[in-house]
């Protein structure tokens, strides 16, 4: 009843789609839930996803479609103008990942460690038959090796365990530094979106050896002192928020809050340039 509630509250601040529309398709979705109308296939940007439970992502896109409207309109924007490559670092189903294969000629690397999770990205990216995906069964951290992480059946929150206490069911999963992967696998970062559950530290600690080289950052967690500190130390700036509708970068978050966005500095000018996207406080 809580996350119900929560969703409600997410649809009416969300600027992707009218609260009446969002709040009936999202009443919809509870009726499906109750005759257990699964799997179903919904409709992202341009693409389709395929959800075979009722996963909390899956209810805010069937309510909102793109969900995170402000941030996936500016990676859609940077993709169309300036190609490149996208890296999804906790793909969980997909959703940035699609998005982001629709452009021609973009190449994509999806990373989720959990590996039911990965089964439906590689569902996801098979269903729309996208080729320029690359999808990646493991974590990315500070060092090469395993780590413990949460297995939560459905749960689109597992994350990385570390040294606390947890009650919740485990199971171990490779690791491996982004900067290393990228390195091996021959491929240049210029857009990277990190949805880690709080490991966002432990992944940009393993990005170092490249960490000048990529354009924008969009990360959870984006506001924490270890983040905006490695931020500023690899030449970004931020933490910004982007609102799609009136085309500026601002310190303010938006009304339904989505993750921050880090813009290295020399690109920043080019950015602001093609883009006409004004500053505000």
């Amino acid at each position: 009843m809580i996350q119900f509630f929560d969703t409600l509250q997410q649809i009416t601040q969300c600027d992707s789609v009218w609260a009446c529309h969002g709040i009936s398709k999202h009443l919809n979705w509870q009726v499906r839930k109750i005759f257990n109308r699964f799997p179903c296939e919904l409709a992202v940007a341009g693409s389709k996803l395929y959800v075979d439970r009722p996963l909390a992502v899956a209810a805010l896109i069937n309510a909102m479609g793109e969900y995170d409207y402000n941030n996936m309109s500016l990676l859609k924007f940077l993709l169309a103008h300036f190609g490149g490559t996208f890296i999804d670092v906790g793909a969980n189903i997909g959703v940035y990942s699609l998005i982001a294969s629709e452009f021609a000629g973009v190449k994509v690397l999806s990373i989720e460690p959990h590996p039911a999770t990965f089964r439906m990205l590689v569902k996801n990216i098979e269903l729309n038959d996208r080729h320029n995906v690359n999808c990646l069964n493991l974590a990315v951290s500070s060092e090469e090796g395993e780590l413990d992480f949460t297995n939560n059946p459905g749960s689109p929150m597992n994350r990385v365990i570390g040294s606390q206490n947890t009650r919740d069911a485990t199971l171990r999963v490779p690791s491996q530094r982004l900067d290393a992967l990228c390195n091996e696998i021959r491929l240049i970062p210029d857009f990277v979106k990190i949805d880690v559950e709080g490991h966002e530290a432990a992944v940009l600690a393993g990005f170092t050896d490249l960490a000048n080289i990529a354009k924008i950052f969009f990360i959870e967690g984006g506001e924490k002192h270890e983040v905006r500190s490695w931020m500023e130390d690899a030449g970004y700036t931020g933490p910004w928020f982007f609102h799609s509708k009136r085309q500026i970068l601002s310190r303010s978050a938006q009304r339904r809050p989505e993750d921050p966005v880090y813009i290295h500095r020399d690109f920043f000018s080019t950015f602001q340039t093609i883009s006409c996207v004004s500053m505000a406080s």
